[in-house]
């Protein structure tokens, strides 16, 4: 594969075999090992894993959620099938509609932690952009006041970090974030 082609697969669809394709290309055309452009690629690779583990374990945890949840409604029907008295029944109901409940909440749970999991992620990859962006601005404009320089990038990244985005958004801006770094860097370097 041509390298730019490479650099647009990974623009244009980025995806941890699309990465792992650009670096062999870039590791070919004899990009120097000590190269910043390294830990950017590096990053972009780990953050797209993360998130594609992640995705696959929420929608299982959704799943197994709303298999539970129907559970539910199974256990009902069944007791409601094998009682003969009135009293009798509404007691399994109750008990059944219990213990269902419980492991419905109890699944629910997963949910939950995959977002927390996830917000990790998020933390992590502001956590490197602050100091490439950092890096990348001391480069390319070395007179910006320092003060200046930390508050455009903490206003960058603010989404990232606040609690209220939705993780979809932080995703989308860290992965842009991450595109972007890599152009900066790929473009201080002649590649044919």
């Amino acid at each position: 594969m041509d390298i730019t082609q490479s650099i647009t697969a990974v623009l244009t669809a980025p995806s941890t075999e699309n990465l792992w394709q650009l670096r062999a290309d870039l590791r070919a055309a004899g990009v120097p090992a000590d190269s910043s452009l390294w830990a950017v690629l590096s990053q972009f690779y780990d953050f797209l894993a993360h998130l594609s583990a992640g995705a696959e374990a929420h929608q299982y945890s959704q799943l197994a959620s709303l298999m539970d949840i129907g559970a539910v409604g199974g256990v009902a029907l069944e007791n409601l099938l094998q009682t003969d008295s009135t009293g009798e029944l509404w007691k399994k109901l109750l008990a059944g509609g219990i213990s269902e409940g419980l492991m419905v909440l109890a699944s629910r749970q997963y949910v939950k932690a995959f977002k927390a999991e996830m917000e990790t992620v998020y933390l992590s990859a502001a956590w490197f952009l602050f100091d490439a962006l950092w890096q990348l601005s001391t480069v390319s404009q070395p007179d910006l006041d320092p003060a200046i320089r930390r508050q455009a990038i903490e206003q960058l990244l603010a989404p990232i970090r606040a609690a209220d985005t939705h993780n979809t958004v932080k995703a989308v801006l860290i992965g842009r974030l991450l595109q972007a770094l890599l152009l900066a860097h790929l473009s201080r370097h002649p590649i044919s």
